[in-house]
């Protein structure tokens, strides 16, 4: 049985669960980690190409005898949406997954 087949089986109606201040307490917290996230990811990626764009001398300083500053920065923008991803899942199984459990057992309850 998927959610929705759940949720009407609960003879919970849709603007009841819209009305709820547990769900828009949820859904404001979903949209402020997602925003932040988001604007995190977009802040490293644009930042790396603002300096491929304006500063190709900066990227272009040798680190070592064969890499330049470019590849490390690179690789840091693909670790820091790794680590951004990470984030997300770590705060959505501890905190967003337990609420919406609860949520959903307290308007199947109804």
């Amino acid at each position: 049985m998927n959610e929705i087949e759940t949720m009407a089986t609960a003879h919970v109606k849709f603007p009841d669960i819209l009305r709820d201040p547990e769900f828009k307490d949820l859904v404001r917290r979903k949209i402020r980690v997602s925003v932040a996230l988001s604007l995190a990811t977009m802040a490293v990626y644009y930042g790396f190409i603002f300096l491929i764009a304006f500063h190709k001398g900066f990227l272009a300083r040798m680190v070592t005898e064969n890499i330049t500053l470019g590849i490390p920065l690179g690789l840091g923008v693909i670790l820091a949406t790794c680590l951004f991803t990470g984030i997300y899942v770590l705060w959505a199984n501890r905190k967003y997954d337990p609420s919406v459990t609860a949520l959903k057992a307290k308007l199947g309850n109804k």
